[in-house]
């Protein structure tokens, strides 16, 4: 292997657990990934990494498992991890309000600062779920550079997106074909193999490898999979993704952005089907999702805000919807974002008078029963 090609290769690693989880789930994946990965990577000192937390799972670090976020500070002073931005709670953000959006992407921007000392440059959309219209949003917390969807413009690499008023953001794309190999085990933990593809690649395109997946991949998904990776990595050059674009400079402008995802299929994007994942317009649980939220922002516009605010934002997590798509089936896990929309709804308006507290809960039980009694059908 010493005369191996010298591949350089940008690794984002995304975690992210909903504020619903169970407490002994997570548990399990602290044991099982987070303190193990995070264990190997103060080892391996030559690997670098681009960590995006997702602020609802930071501050349960910092208050739950302390011995988690402080192997996480001592890579951040050793230089081994670049901090992400994101949304709070991950929502999807495109399909979410502005409001809602420039609310989650300043709270987790100001929970990095405020737990970890960061100002965060780089940004990860929850999903790698675009759109031309978060974009603003983005920018105007003083991000840089994004990484977004292989589909979302046909440039091979990447692009400065332009607004009309002049601001800009640099947008990378990420490598969906070798990204999902290894988060799929393609390579049946042969990093032989694993080396040779990405060989294979950079020699194509002469730019670093963007890789992007979730971090439970490595022993949550995988048990032990994070010996893959380590292994895998010291093969690389491995560069965080501000170095990336400091390196290798990018001038070429974009002007349009086609809205996807990171799971988005071309398919999907001849369908006009941007996130079939969380809002396919033939799928009746997800269209009934989301008018029982707009039922909750049209309430909300009608009312001062309370201290029921964070929890209305947090309404919006990608998950519940996810357990409600074609490649995944979790009632339990719909249940939960339904009784965490309705108590919500329910701090929402205990100062309404009862009167229009009942039409409320009218309208909102229907919705509720309707999904209820579809995924009842269906799991006949």
């Amino acid at each position: 292997m010493a005369n191996r090609e010298s591949v350089t290769a940008v690794f984002i690693l995304h975690a992210y657990q909903p504020t619903t989880q169970k407490r002994e789930i997570l548990d399990r994946i602290i044991t099982n990934c987070y303190i193990p990965f995070f264990e190997n990577l103060l080892k391996n000192k030559n690997t670098k990494i681009t960590l995006n937390i997702s602020g609802c799972l930071l501050e349960k670090l910092a208050v739950d498992y302390p011995d988690v976020l402080l192997l996480i500070e001592k890579a951040i002073l050793a230089n081994q991890i670049e901090l992400m931005g994101s949304a709070f709670y991950h929502p999807i953000l495109p399909l979410t309000s502005i409001d809602n959006q420039k609310y989650q992407i300043g709270k987790q921007k100001d929970i990095i600062q405020n737990i970890l000392g960061l100002n965060t440059r780089v940004f990860f959309p929850p999903e790698l779920a675009v759109s031309e219209d978060i974009i603003p949003q983005i920018i105007e917390k003083n991000y840089e550079i994004i990484v977004v969807p292989e589909n979302s413009y046909y440039q091979l690499i990447g692009g400065n997106y332009v607004l009309e008023n002049g601001k800009s953001i640099l947008t990378i794309k990420r490598d969906k074909e070798i990204s999902n190999k290894i988060s799929f085990d393609h390579f049946k933990r042969d990093v032989t193999l694993g080396l040779r593809e990405l060989q294979i690649k950079y020699k194509m395109r002469n730019y670093p490898i963007i890789l992007a997946m979730d971090l439970e991949t490595f022993g949550e998904h995988h048990d032990e999979y994070y010996n893959f990776f380590f292994e895998l990595a010291a093969m690389l050059d491995t560069i965080t993704l501000s170095k990336c674009a400091a390196n290798y400079p990018i001038t070429r402008v974009i002007t349009d952005i086609t809205s996807s995802s990171w799971s988005t299929s071309e398919e999907d994007l001849e369908d006009n089907i941007p996130y079939p994942l969380w809002d396919h317009p033939a799928n009746p649980v997800h269209q009934l999702q989301h008018t029982h939220l707009r039922l909750l922002d049209q309430i909300k516009q009608y009312l001062a805000n309370g201290d029921w605010l964070d929890d209305y934002h947090a309404t919006q997590y990608s998950c519940q919807f996810w357990w409600a798509s074609r490649y995944s089936w979790g009632p339990e896990l719909i249940h939960t974002g339904l009784k965490y929309q309705r108590n919500t709804l329910g701090k929402m308006i205990e100062d309404l008078s009862e009167d229009s507290q009942q039409i409320i809960f009218n309208l909102s039980n229907d919705i509720i029963k309707r999904i209820v009694d579809i995924v009842s059908k269906i799991e006949e």
